[in-house]
């Protein structure tokens, strides 16, 4: 179940560096757009904010409910959000969210919309998710058409290079721009056999990839489990943070 996968990848997730670069104040009101099954939430009211979790997936939610009883999780989906949804608050974190938008620009300004004048966006994005070497140039070649196919259908893979433009785009400040380490998603040396696993089973769940290279599928995953679990991985993937105020 993906609660279930989304609560074993917990533990290579670097949060607490992250929420580190966000300027955060005990009474702050927050969202957590994208909040899966509820680990950033609880980490923020931890801090001392007023938070509401944001997903618009029912099984996400009911597992964050059920993990952290005391906290508020609302359904919605966050492409729609107004100022009016939940109130203009003091801050946004949204982490693997804007990937979902083909448009960073339109999706940041209108989170940015929702935020009081003063207060700050923090968005954690993967760019580049397929990049993994060692590989052949035709196996590089043929990501980039499927990241080009996606992004037609509306899902960005290198959307994490275009968070700081969409930030000033939309009239806030960057106040840091950076990479965060992550042990699944962008490290080097061979990626241990949990990390394989996982990487397994997010192929499982990537439809859209399977049906851009059909009978070819296969071959590709392999390949790129292959780089993955390589001596001599190296990873061009980044886990980006962003962090802007207005």
């Amino acid at each position: 179940m993906l609660p279930d996968e989304y609560e074993r990848q917990e533990r290579w997730r670097r949060w607490d560096s992250a929420l580190a670069r966000v300027p955060l104040a005990r009474g702050q009101r927050v969202l957590d757009l994208g909040c899966g099954v509820g680990a950033v939430t609880a980490t923020l009211a931890q801090a001392g904010v007023d938070v509401i979790g944001v997903d618009l997936d029912d099984t996400l939610l009911a597992r964050a409910r059920q993990r952290h009883p005391g906290l508020r999780f609302e359904k919605q989906d966050v492409g729609t959000l107004e100022p009016s949804t939940f109130g203009r608050v003091d801050g946004i974190w949204a982490s693997f969210v804007a990937a979902y938008f083909a448009d960073v620009d339109a999706i940041v300004a209108r989170w940015r919309r929702c935020v009081v004048d003063g207060g700050w966006l923090a968005l954690v994005e993967i760019d580049d998710l397929l990049g993994h070497e060692p590989r052949a140039s035709a196996l590089a070649a043929d990501i980039g058409g499927f990241y080009a196919s996606a992004r037609e259908r509306g899902y960005g893979f290198e959307n994490g290079r275009r968070l700081a433009p969409a930030m000033r785009a939309a009239g806030l400040t960057v106040i840091h721009e950076g990479t965060l380490d992550d042990d699944e998603l962008a490290f080097d040396g061979p990626a241990p056999s949990d990390v394989i696993d996982a990487w397994r089973a997010r192929f499982a769940r990537m439809h859209g990839m399977r049906a851009h290279f059909g009978a070819r599928f296969a071959d590709v995953e392999r390949a790129l489990l292959d780089s993955l679990a390589s001596p001599a991985h190296r990873s061009l993937c980044r886990v980006v943070l962003v962090v802007a105020r207005g």
